[in-house]
């Protein structure tokens, strides 16, 4: 039996309560024993699993307690996130409720709309696991974008030499063995704080690694051209030769510094766009690795897409853009989005709201109420993707402080005969909600 014939493959969606615990340790034990009630903080920490957008500066993190499969009730639960995992023989691929089992359009979109990247190219042939590694390079420039605002990585690095211009430290060994009889040459190495390092080299292969995937590199590197100039005018020592050694050097020393966090998850980013070209889907068959995006940010970004430009979208972890809780001003809150002079609210939520009635737990109930209370907002509101209907209706009136509190949907495509035929529909979805969020 072929290794690819092996392989125990298994597709589940966000949001999904109906998943047999028992059932799924004994069909995959090795994912079980990686995945189960794991916190997200704590999977970050594998080399080879990419987590999707906290990993992007100006990006807030993923809620750290979150968990990808959580037991309740002997159940398995999954939540916002979704991607693709493998453990050995075992594949898991955890798609949008809103997706087919065939495509992926709604992350696509997604991306697309939030990060700014064109998806047009995406090779349609690929399998679902290999579409989402694709993935990774149409990542590749927002995540040097986001270290280069850093500046260019520089490090010290040691430099041997043979020469007569003796100026750093005599490395006895070496002269012995090069310059006997004694020419006039002495060998000695040099400490020196350069650009031409192995994090900078290991960019520079992916640089030319996407170069050579036909149109779809080229389309890539045009979107960054000045950062990749720059990249490859500090390292004229690049060989692709060096590939190998490149990527080890990097795999043994990651960056620590909290300073150059940006240069760490880009070192993550091009070792998987690497390793999976030197070796292969599942290079390392016996770890946990894949791709792994947080949908629920994503949904909370694209909306902001939607909005007016005038409203402010506070940044929680960033502690910018908050609404003061006292006159003192030293505690705040953070509302998804707000417009002061149009007495609106908002939060965005990637729930599955459209057949309950009111459509509001208690903790986003008072949540909801607390923001338009201190804001003295005449409208409060949630924002929520569904399937069969747009909802535009009323939650209620708040009793005493009269805020009236809705909630809207954006209604996602679910019959597109191509990513382009999804495109135009969701855009007409888009200016329904729209229109409906300025009904009064």
């Amino acid at each position: 039996m072929t290794t690819k014939a092996m392989k125990i493959m298994m597709r589940i969606t966000d949001n999904q309560h109906e998943i047999s615990k028992e059932e799924f340790v004994a069909e995959y034990p090795n994912l079980s024993q990686a995945l189960l009630d794991r916190t997200l903080d704590n999977l970050s920490r594998e080399g080879n699993v990419f987590i999707c957008p906290n990993d992007l500066t100006h990006s807030p993190d993923l809620d750290k307690e979150q968990k990808i499969l959580e037991t309740v009730n002997q159940k398995i639960k999954t939540g916002n996130v979704i991607g693709f995992l493998g453990c050995g023989q075992e594949r898991l691929t955890i798609s949008s409720r809103f997706s087919s089992k065939s495509d992926d359009y709604f992350l696509h979109y997604l991306l697309q709309k939030v990060l700014n990247i064109n998806l047009t190219s995406l090779d349609v042939g690929l399998s679902r696991e290999e579409r989402l590694y694709q993935l990774l390079i149409y990542l590749f420039p927002k995540y040097l974008e986001a270290a280069m605002r850093k500046g260019l990585y520089k490090e010290y690095q040691r430099f041997s030499h043979n020469d007569s211009h003796i100026k750093g430290v005599v490395d006895v060994g070496n002269h012995l063995k090069k310059n006997l009889p004694f020419t006039g040459n002495i060998a000695y190495t040099t400490r020196e704080f350069t650009y031409d390092n192995p994090m900078m080299q290991l960019i520079r292969h992916t640089i030319e690694y996407i170069k050579n995937q036909k149109s779809l590199g080229r389309g890539i590197i045009c979107t960054n051209r000045e950062n990749i100039t720059e990249i490859i005018r500090v390292t004229p020592s690049y060989k692709q030769a060096d590939r190998s050694k490149v990527i080890r050097l990097n795999q043994t020393k990651p960056l620590r510094h909290a300073y150059f966090r940006e240069y760490r998850k880009l070192q993550e980013l091009c070792l998987m766009i690497l390793n999976r070209e030197e070796h292969g889907l599942g290079y390392q068959e016996q770890k946990i690795h894949g791709i792994l995006f947080d949908v629920a940010w994503l949904w909370e970004e694209y909306v902001h897409t939607l909005l007016p430009k005038d409203f402010i979208h506070p940044r929680n972890k960033e502690k910018k853009g908050g609404i003061s809780v006292f006159s003192g001003g030293k505690r705040k809150v953070f509302p998804d989005f707000y417009h002061k002079e149009l007495k609106i609210v908002l939060d965005a939520k990637y729930k599955k709201l459209e057949l309950t009635e009111k459509g509001i737990n208690r903790d986003d109930l008072f949540q909801l109420i607390s923001y338009a209370y201190i804001l003295q907002a005449e409208k409060a509101g949630l924002i929520f993707p569904s399937i069969d209907q747009t909802v535009s209706s009323e939650i209620g009136k708040v009793e005493g402080y009269g805020v009236l509190l809705k909630k809207w949907s954006i209604q996602i495509p679910q019959k597109a005969s191509s990513y382009s035929d999804f495109y135009e529909m969701l855009g007409k979805s888009e200016k329904i909600f729209q229109n409906n969020l300025k009904q009064k």
